[in-house]
């Protein structure tokens, strides 16, 4: 859930100079215990591209006593995050991607280059609805304002509109429910035009109350409109257009961010020393596609806040634009960092993907976590679905399974070289340990982690601690005769709701990069 009140905020914040901005997010209705990292990174990058940098989980729901689990709730609200969550003791990489991108998004000053007008009629809410707002800018970077924004905020300098808070645009956008625009605010508008400042947008219709005066609006609309196309008011000029980003086309605006893919969101900040584009995919496959944005002489960097690594990106310059060729999953986003200066024209950063060295396969112990209703241990013959196990126990497990097994250094690999494990999938969140020492956690694809300082020449052994979610115990304890494990304030799930993916799915493999060295 990302409400419109959230929108309000990142606006606000940006208009009147807020560094952080805090908001509630992650809420669900009716879904009790039924989400994990994976299922929450998609709301939780909507949030952040939207200019929320302080996130705040909603909800923690106090849960007094120990032996009643998961225990209370906030009614039909969710998601609930607390000590209780089956997920809990594994969530701390999760954590750390809230916080590296909370951390990178509060750094410099968001870039927006227009100011969309949504009118007085109506508030923010009604711009939306089941997509995007329509005539919103794709390539730009833009802030909604309110009347009080527009009467009070805004000033001219030098042909661009600014705040106190330091936000800059370009031009000032009426849309939403201007149309109707009441004599006062179209006063305003006009001062701005006279003062240089750009706007965009088709002439007001009418006031939308009864004590303005007719002919003052229909000679301020006139000044303003008083040709189809584009009409030049004292210093500034108006626009008569309904799509933004071709009006700032005419201007000689230069796209901020362009994406050859479909769908691909992104938010802007200036930076001390350079800029910073957070990149979201927003469709539901993966996506690869040129990005371009407005940036020259500086080399990109490409920060994935998943695992906190830097890479250097391959890049080439077109028409005053810096082309990144981006390759992101299912709901993947990543930084792209303009801060080294650079001379170059193009650049190819060496690549090599590690190849399959071993793959994993045979047995595997399973340990299970104790009072969750599965027995204390199982052998696997081969990896597949906890919810697809023949005994009931372990397919309504829910908690922290543990996997233990041992496997040989590959062939080829020598001490000191990085060494990829990759688990194949793994549902909700996995912890990675080997020979008696953590190496980290992962909850989304590629499930990969570098493994290679941990590892020794001959035999190893490998831990993976799984943790899946509530709702295949919930299930289970809805089973006739059912020996409950779960205790909460209020229903959940029936006997014959569908089970969740879960435990280490696999296939596990390990990935050798003879050309790297120790990561």
């Amino acid at each position: 859930k990302l409400s419109c009140r959230h929108a309000r905020r990142c606006i606000g914040a940006n208009i009147y100079g807020k560094r952080l901005v805090a908001a509630e997010l992650m809420t669900s209705l009716l879904s009790p215990w039924a989400f994990g990292p994976l299922d929450l990174k998609r709301v939780a990058d909507l949030a952040f591209v939207s200019g929320v940098n302080r996130p705040v989980i909603h909800t923690s729901a106090h849960v007094p006593i120990e032996d009643k689990k998961p225990g209370l709730s906030l009614f039909i609200f969710g998601q609930y995050f607390n000590r209780n969550e089956s997920w809990a003791a594994l969530a701390r990489p999760w954590i750390e991607y809230l916080s590296r991108n909370a951390f990178l998004l509060q750094q410099g000053h968001r870039v927006t280059d227009l100011a969309y007008f949504y009118g007085e009629e109506a508030p923010l809410t009604g711009l939306y609805s089941d997509r995007p707002v329509p005539d919103a800018p794709r390539a730009h970077g833009y802030d909604f304002i309110n009347a009080d924004a527009l009467m009070g905020a805004l000033a001219n300098d030098g042909g661009e509109l600014v705040t106190p808070g330091g936000a800059r645009y370009r031009a000032l956008y009426l849309g939403g429910s201007s149309r109707r625009m009441t004599l006062a605010t179209l006063r305003r508008v006009h001062a701005l035009v006279s003062g240089g400042a750009t706007v965009i947008g088709q002439r007001p219709e009418a006031d939308p109350g009864l004590i303005g005066d007719s002919v003052e609006y229909a000679r301020l609309a006139g000044d303003m409109w008083a040709v189809n196309d584009e009409t030049a008011l004292g210093k500034g000029h108006v626009i008569a257009s309904s799509d933004p980003e071709a009006a700032m086309v005419r201007m000689g605006v230069a796209p901020d961010f362009r994406a050859t893919g479909p769908d691909i969101a992104f938010l802007h900040r200036r930076l001390a020393d350079g800029e910073l584009y957070f990149v979201s995919n927003r469709t539901d496959g993966a996506q690869k596609f040129d990005a371009r944005f407005r940036v020259t002489g500086k080399a990109p960097e490409l920060w994935n806040a998943v695992t906190g690594e830097v890479a250097p990106a391959s890049f080439r310059l077109e028409g005053g634009e810096t082309v990144v060729s981006l390759d992101l999953p299912v709901d993947g986003s990543v930084h792209v960092v303009f801060r080294r200066p650079t001379v170059l024209r193009a650049f190819t950063a060496a690549l090599q993907e590690p190849v399959e060295a071993a793959r994993l396969e045979g047995a595997w112990n399973v340990a299970f976590e104790a009072g969750r209703g599965a027995p204390a241990s199982a052998r696997l013959g081969e990896l597949a679905p906890l919810d697809r196990q023949a005994d009931p126990a372990i397919r309504h497990f829910s908690g922290i399974a543990t996997y233990t097994r041992e496997f040989r250094a590959p062939r080829g690999w020598r001490p000191g070289q990085a060494l990829w494990i990759d688990l194949g999938e793994a549902r909700e969140v996995a912890e990675v340990s080997l020979n008696g020492q953590r190496v980290g956690g992962v909850w989304n694809a590629p499930y990969q982690l570098n493994i290679g300082r941990f590892t020794k020449p001959g035999q190893n052994r490998l831990t993976v601690k799984v943790a899946n979610l509530w709702v295949n115990r919930m299930i289970g304890d809805a089973q006739p005769g059912a020996q409950k494990v779960t205790w909460t304030a209020s229903p959940t799930y029936t006997a014959n709701a569908p089970l969740r993916r879960s435990g280490l799915i696999g296939p596990v493999q390990l990935l050798l990069d003879p050309a790297a060295g120790t990561r």
